[in-house]
C-alpha cells in the first residue's frame, strides 16, 4: 500500500490528532523537531517552482499571503502551523498534502510538485533554502528534521 493510500486514510487522524500530539511533544520539550537526524534541505529553485504551484491550487484556500484564504484554509505560516505541523515532521507534512491537497483533486500533482510546495511553505516558515533538494521520498523525508519552532 503507497503513502497516499495510507495518508489518505489517516488525513482525518492527522487532523483530528495532530494538533493534541504536537502539544503533547511540546509539554516533553520536542516542540518542534522530529526525531530524524538531518536538517531539512530544498533549493531555490524548489521555492520558485512551489511558489508558482502554490498560486495555481492554494492560494484561494490559504490566501495570497498563506493565512488569509477566501475559503477558510489553516494558516500555512506563523506560529500555529509550526506547532501543528514541526512535531510531525517533513514526512507528515508531505504525506498529508500529497494525500489530501487540494481538497477539489486531492493526489492530483505530482511527488515533486508536493516536495516543491512543501519547500515553499517551509521557506515562508522562515527556513532557508539550501544546496541540497528536498526529496520526494517518504523514507528520505522521514530522516529529516525541522528546526524548533520559536516564537
Amino acid at each position: 500500500m503507497g503513502y497516499r493510500a495510507i495518508f489518505g486514510s489517516a488525513a482525518a487522524f492527522v487532523l483530528l490528532a495532530g494538533g493534541a500530539w504536537g502539544t503533547a511533544n511540546a509539554q516533553d520539550g520536542a516542540a518542534a523537531t522530529d526525531d530524524a537526524g538531518q536538517m531539512v534541505s530544498f533549493t531555490q529553485e524548489q521555492v520558485a517552482s512551489g511558489q508558482r504551484e502554490y498560486v495555481r491550487s492554494c492560494q484561494d484556500c490559504h490566501g495570497a499571503n498563506l493565512n488569509d484564504g477566501e475559503f477558510g484554509g489553516p494558516p500555512l505560516v506563523g506560529f500555529y502551523f509550526r506547532e501543528k505541523w514541526y512535531p510531525i515532521g517533513v514526512a507528515g507534512l508531505f504525506g498529508f498534502t500529497a494525500s489530501a491537497m487540494p481538497p477539489d483533486r486531492p493526489g492530483a500533482l505530482s511527488d515533486e510538485t508536493y516536495a516543491n510546495l512543501v519547500a515553499f511553505i517551509l521557506s515562508e516558515n522562515g527556513i532557508e533554502a539550501g544546496d541540497t533538494p528536498m526529496p520526494a521520498d517518504m523514507a528520505a523525508l522521514a530522516e529529516l528534521s525541522l528546526p524548533e519552532n520559536e516564537e
